[in-house]
């Protein structure tokens, strides 16, 4: 069997299909920690999942992929900023 050339990276069947029950954010492959629906929070977090939607002819998909509440943060407020600066320019 021949070497790897070097920083060459293989993935098996257990990394690109978890089969664990833990999600991972999307983004930086954090775990994402499960919250109850009635979980008192002290501190600002926010709810782990965004919405890709695009289209295929006529096909319309989604997908709901995870997001630890860094990212979703992040996220959120980059689509506030872009949103603001759309209304400001007309």
């Amino acid at each position: 069997m021949s070497e790897l050339p070097k920083g060459f990276v293989t993935a098996g069947h257990g990394i690109l299909f978890d089969e664990e029950e833990t999600k991972r954010c999307d983004v930086c492959k954090d775990l994402v920690e499960a919250r109850e629906e009635d979980e008192d929070c002290e501190s600002f977090s926010v709810r782990g999942r965004g919405m890709l939607l695009w289209t295929r002819g006529e096909e319309r998909r989604s997908q709901e992929p995870p997001l630890c509440p860094t990212c979703a943060a992040a996220i959120g407020v980059s689509a506030l900023q872009r949103w603001e600066i759309e209304e400001d320019e007309g």
